[in-house]
């Protein structure tokens, strides 16, 4: 008959116990034996393997006993511990000040002597009442309201102020959830204008989006995708040092304009053409934002081809590997798709 061996208790036993619950099953313990054959030898009895009922019975008699020590030694720790502060509080109450003052040695004098009972009733219900002596004890006056006394006890703090600057190098989560650019547009466009009325509930904005808050959004959304692709390459610039070789950014000559948004420089500073159009924006190829500004521009106007497609895109972003990314893109339009199919060979051309 197998059964759990802690289910009697016996792990829980000390040495001592252990030889207390042999000896009252019956068994026959011999002197030096160690905690572990003392458990051995109980598990290896017949009792214990046929009547496991008797063995929890003496496990829990032994445990019973404990508790009731334990509780018994706190008990006696308690009064030992008020016996203690009895002494200490008769040692305080006999102290007899000897001091300069003869006034203050009268006073101490001429109070009357307690009595032991009445002394030791007053500390157990803690209402013991310090000396005359003590209570009348001259003292210096002091003013409150004079800051050197505690000015030299504060501490000179000198620490130098510490500028903790956090970044996120994950991309937004909405990113990922939507299928069109204007609809992620205009999500952030709303998220952006209720952290401005959290921030100010006295001049709240209200009505349809306007379009410097458009222009806002799409600013946020480029230059959280810029600092998760590009963050090597926008650090090199922050820190003025050159681009490494191996950057693929290295021959489109980056910078930061104002609102830190990484742009493509070039040739076209001093002509009369937008910002958009002379240094846009960057966009890396391989995050689901290009799909969306390709589709975007793609069915705006009007399924256009590779190169249409990619020059309409051009007058505000620029795409790594713009070229190859738009085409790939291209070839998931379904109804663009379905129109290049070429038609069936004439009868008179076969």
């Amino acid at each position: 008959m197998e059964f759990d061996h802690d289910a009697t208790g016996i792990a829980k036993l000390k040495k001592d116990e252990l030889r207390t619950v042999a000896e009252e099953i019956g068994l026959v313990v011999n002197e030096g034996l160690k905690k572990s054959e003392l458990r051995r030898l109980i598990e290896d009895s017949d009792v214990f393997k046929n009547d496991s009922e008797a063995v929890k019975s003496a496990v829990e008699d032994v445990l019973e006993n404990r508790n009731k020590k334990s509780d018994q030694d706190s008990e006696i720790e308690i009064e030992r511990l008020k016996i203690e502060r009895i002494k200490l509080e008769l040692q305080l109450a006999q102290v007899e000040v000897n001091g300069n003052n003869t006034s203050f040695d009268q006073g101490c004098k001429s109070e009357p002597e307690e009595s032991l009972d009445s002394l030791i009733k007053s500390v157990r219900t803690l209402t013991i009442k310090p000396p005359k002596c003590l209570v009348n004890f001259p003292g210096d006056s002091c003013d409150l309201h004079n800051s050197e006394l505690y000015q030299r006890e504060l501490k000179d703090h000198q620490g130098e102020p510490v500028c903790l600057l956090v970044h996120n190098s994950e991309i937004l989560l909405i990113i990922n959830k939507c299928s069109s650019f204007t609809k992620l547009q205009r999500i952030i466009a709303w998220c952006m204008r209720f952290k401005e009325n959290a921030r100010n509930p006295l001049q709240r904005t209200t009505g349809n989006l306007t379009v410097p808050e458009l222009s806002a959004a799409l600013i946020c959304l480029v230059r959280s995708v810029q600092f998760v692709y590009f963050s090597k390459d926008i650090q090199c610039i922050m820190k003025g040092e050159k681009l490494s070789n191996s950057s693929k950014l290295l021959n489109l000559s980056p910078f930061l304009d104002e609102k830190n948004v990484l742009r493509v420089g070039g040739r076209l500073q001093h002509s009369e053409l937008p910002l958009n159009h002379k240094h846009p924006m960057l966009i890396p190829n391989n995050c689901n934002i290009c799909d969306l500004i390709i589709d975007h521009y793609h069915v705006f106007y009007l399924h256009t081809g590779v190169e249409a497609t990619l020059a309409n895109l051009r007058t505000q972003f620029w795409i790594t590997n713009g070229r190859s990314t738009v085409k790939r893109e291209l070839h998931k339009c379904l109804k663009c798709l379905k129109i290049w199919f070429m038609a069936h060979i004439p009868i008179m051309q076969i």
